[in-house]
């Protein structure tokens, strides 16, 4: 394995270690890597690159400035740092540490026309949970993360079976699944015109995942009931507007999931099932709302919106269900 040597300080804090020291910009380049959640989505975490921003980077090392701040490393992989005698001796092989804070600035020297050095922080034996603390944290206190790049990094943190968790597999499973009407339609990492982000899925599906029906139904379950219920939404938007975009729309969602529960009541007491024929009979009358009427995006909007279709939901006496789906 190639290696360079860099002065160096070793700093032990209770369980962390790091290394600091100065590397040039064309080498720093070279044996760095930038993860991007959008271009990694299992593994990735960082927010998408801003070349405007690398490009002013690059005007301002050119006039002949540099940069003090350090940039925050991680290596990849066991044994590519050694340190002796205040010598930090480093991997020369590419993509061997992480960018955890500072691509920008990274990226930007890299495109300026000097060699410029740069401080570094470099950590050894990061867990990828920890690597992801650590960019929301520092983040948290600069540019600010995108609300639904930091939903979609609670993939990394959250406890098994947790109401975020839980959130994450809905998320996921409702944009991959191809009965789904939401497949292809959801967005992790940033806002997108016409794909529902993590946002606006929280904030409706929240609410719900610790109340019946949601609550006591195994994992599958759950989302055979979500597509039945959206399935069904999906074709009475088409028979009326000839698309279903509005299933995608942040308020519309949002509202529509707020009558969830007494759909899901109206189709057992109907019915005596969640399956998409009951949902389509109980919702049907939802057609009669002029939907372009309804256009606002705030709160008082969406539940505005949601008193509407709860006044169209079709209710009769209770009956004995006897097959849920």
């Amino acid at each position: 394995m190639a290696t360079f040597s860099i002065d160096g300080l070793k700093v032990n804090y209770n369980d962390t270690t790091f290394y600091v020291a100065v590397i040039n910009a064309d080498k720093l380049f070279k044996i760095s890597e930038v993860s991007r959640a959008e271009e990694n989505p299992e593994v990735g975490y960082q927010r998408l690159l801003g070349q405007s921003r690398a490009n002013k980077i690059a005007a301002y090392i050119n006039d002949g400035n540099v940069i003090p701040g350090a940039l925050i490393l991680s290596a990849t992989k066991k044994d590519i740092i050694k340190f002796k005698d205040n010598k930090l001796t480093l991997s020369d092989e590419p993509r061997g540490f992480l960018v955890i804070d500072g691509q920008h600035r990274l990226y930007g020297a890299h495109q300026s026309s000097k060699n410029i050095p740069i401080p570094v922080c470099i950590f050894d034996g990061l867990s990828k949970e920890e690597e992801v603390r650590y960019f929301l944290d520092i983040n948290g206190t600069q540019r600010g993360v995108p609300k639904t790049l930091q939903l979609e990094l609670t993939k990394f943190t959250a406890e098994p079976e947790s109401k975020e968790d839980i959130l994450m597999t809905l998320f996921g499973e409702l944009d991959e699944n191809i009965k789904s009407p939401l497949n292809g339609k959801l967005t992790r990492t940033r806002t997108i015109t016409g794909k529902l982000s993590h946002v606006p899925f929280q904030n409706a599906l929240m609410p719900l995942i610790e109340k019946a029906p949601l609550y006591s139904l195994k994992p599958q379950q759950k989302i055979e009931l979500l597509i039945n219920f959206l399935s069904s939404v999906e074709d009475i938007l088409i028979e009326e507007y000839g698309n279903a975009s509005k299933l995608t729309n942040a308020a519309f969602f949002q509202a529509l999931m707020m009558v969830f529960e007494d759909a899901c009541s109206s189709a057992l007491q109907k019915h005596g099932n969640y399956r998409k024929d009951s949902f389509l009979d109980v919702l049907k009358d939802i057609s009669e709302i002029s939907l372009e009427e309804h256009s606002g995006t705030n709160k008082k909007a969406i539940k505005d919106l949601s008193i509407k279709l709860r006044d169209k939901i079709s209710k009769q006496p209770n009956i004995n269900p006897e097959d849920l789906f």
